[in-house]
């Protein structure tokens, strides 16, 4: 039986637990020890195990899988670079659990940047929509989209459909359009609190953002995109053949 002594028992707890994940002595999602088994092991009560593990998820080293436990959130996602891209598939494709939380969808005066995007006039209409994406219920990016609201406004009818997927509603609303990205550009950036709260990480550590431009087959412009990763769970793929 380990005994924790001097700091806060919970803080005892979440550094051993810490350490051991820095130390990488867990493999790959790693389920952790059942709250039972860590009281018993560092002769804490449940609630002590429960603070503990909460301050290691809402730093972003652990997530929750309902039902099942917790695991170690060393997740890594391959950004692929392609013309097209579909976010759950691929998240089913690696062996994870894919969701989408709604976040917002309102009609704004778009800025000169968001406007000269899309191609329309200055303070034109537009959609925006922000999205948060989930891997085994554990936050990877925040999603904002802009759509010309004048011509893409039947999107806001099914903002409330579950599970939120964009680009099946872009097939419900409009089924004949086919859409494909231009271009991706990324750059790394420090999240404002606000995202790194949704994100679940520590403000002071850095986003990949990804700006995304997608045409339709006629060549107009559908979306003007940007993606914020946490840096730590992403990695860019480019397929050359």
């Amino acid at each position: 039986m380990t005994q924790l002594i001097d700091k806060p028992r919970y803080i005892q707890l979440y550094e051993n637990i810490l350490e051991k994940i820095e130390n990488k002595k867990f493999d790959s999602d790693y389920q952790l020890p059942s709250e039972n088994e860590f009281a018993k092991e560092f002769n804490v009560n449940r609630h002590t195990v429960r603070q503990a593990l909460q301050l290691l998820k809402d730093e972003g080293y652990i997530y929750t899988k309902k039902g099942k436990g917790n695991f170690i959130a060393n997740i890594k996602l391959p950004y692929k670079i392609t013309d097209k891209s579909n976010y759950s598939s691929q998240i089913l494709d690696l062996g994870y659990e894919p969701n989408t939380k709604f976040l917002s969808a309102e009609i704004i005066k778009g800025s000169n940047k968001i406007c000269k995007a899309l191609e329309l006039k200055r303070d034109s209409e537009i959609i925006e929509l922000k999205l948060l994406r989930f891997a085994n219920e554990l936050p990877i990016s925040i999603s904002i989209s802009y759509f010309d609201a004048l011509k893409f406004h039947k999107i806001l009818d099914y903002k409330d459909i579950k599970p939120f997927s964009l680009y099946k509603v872009l097939s419900i609303c409009y089924k004949k359009l086919e859409i494909t990205k231009e271009s991706t550009i990324f750059e790394a950036l420090m999240p404002t609190l606000e995202e790194a709260k949704l994100l679940l990480m520590p403000q002071s550590n850095p986003v990949l953002s990804t700006t995304t431009i997608s045409r339709d087959q006629f060549g107009n412009i559908v979306e003007y995109g940007q993606a914020l990763f946490r840096a730590d769970m992403c990695k860019v793929k480019v397929d050359l053949i």
